[in-house]
């Protein structure tokens, strides 16, 4: 059922291939690495929720990785079962240019090693431990995602082109020759170097460390104040908010989730403060932040009940509810 729902959200597949590791569950794949290694270039796999981690992965070739979502025992009724598919370790490789990530729950790091090209790459909708990346990674998307805590773009690198938006980021640095635009995130711990960034419609949490040169700052909210990033050579002008505190931004976690303490409370400062109006943060601009990763327009199964027993040579009833978020 679940490979025929994912249809109108992967469409330019030539295969799905199925993995599930739960003990007694017959499915073709028991590990992500045998389906990767069956794949054939844009084929996708689909990793289903299950009460055990599954492998760590190495990707060296273009596929479509698709998971349930994260934090759905937190954020309830968006899925049927409240497992995610987790693992600890993605290493990006030679050959996993083009390649993207959907829906998973990922423990521990992605990492693109030293002099590795890993362009046009999509990580959408996932929840991350922390993201180095040390390669080349031009036009590299990351939307949508819960990153823990920290992502970071080598100085060695370029990563010209690469667009973060509508993510929760725990760190976040750069190396002094990026080109990386970071627009309606939510970043809430330290930033470190930021030289050459575009940053609009942002929330920062934390104070910046620096440098900052040639970075354009704009239409963002700081818990800091104006003169501390001066300090550092940060261009910030009066289109940014300064000295703003978590308590009047946001609703918080007191009766919301890991994710959806993140939405602004009515008479948050950030409330129409971006660029062209919109509100700042994860949850603003024109494709919000999803709470666990799903979709908008992702078929998901809500419901799915089956009778505990039936006698032999009877009839099986299954009742599946599914809907599109």
């Amino acid at each position: 059922l679940l490979p025929l729902l994912l249809c109108s959200i992967l469409t330019q597949a030539q295969n799905i291939l199925r993995v599930n590791n739960n003990v007694g569950v017959d499915a073709p794949y028991t590990t992500i690495s045998a389906a990767i290694t069956a794949a054939g270039i844009n084929d996708i796999i689909m990793v289903e929720g299950s009460i055990l981690a599954y492998d760590n992965i190495t990707i060296s070739k273009k596929v479509t990785i698709v998971g349930p979502g994260y934090f759905l025992s937190e954020n309830l009724n968006l899925q049927a079962s409240p497992t995610s598919a987790s693992l600890s370790l993605v290493s990006l490789s030679a050959g996993s240019a083009g390649s993207s990530f959907y829906g998973l729950n990922i423990t521990g790091n992605i990492g693109l090693g030293d002099n590795v090209p890993a362009n046009n790459m999509t990580v959408s909708n996932c929840r991350i431990g922390a993201l180095t990346l040390s390669g080349d990674a031009n036009n590299f998307f990351i939307s949508g995602c819960y990153i823990t805590n920290s992502i970071i773009f080598s100085n060695l690198s370029q990563f010209t082109g690469t667009i973060l938006h509508n993510n929760y980021l725990g760190v976040f640095a750069t190396g002094g020759s990026n080109l990386i635009t970071l627009t309606q995130n939510v970043v809430g711990g330290n930033v470190g170097q930021v030289s050459n960034c575009d940053m609009q419609n942002n929330i920062f949490m934390a104070g910046f460390a620096g440098p900052a040169n040639g970075a354009i700052i704009k239409n963002n909210v700081f818990t800091v104040t104006q003169a501390s990033l001066a300090s550092i050579g940060a261009p910030v002008d009066n289109t940014n908010i300064f000295s703003a505190t978590a308590a009047n931004l946001f609703l918080g976690l007191t009766g919301n989730t890991t994710d959806t303490q993140w939405r602004l409370k009515a008479g948050s400062p950030a409330i129409g403060a971006g660029i062209s109006g919109e509100d700042c943060g994860m949850y603003g601009g024109a494709t919000p932040y999803r709470p666990s990763g799903i979709q908008s327009g992702q078929p998901t199964i809500n419901s799915f009940t089956t009778p505990s027993s039936i006698p032999k040579n009877g009839t099986l009833n299954v009742k599946v509810s599914a809907k599109v978020n």
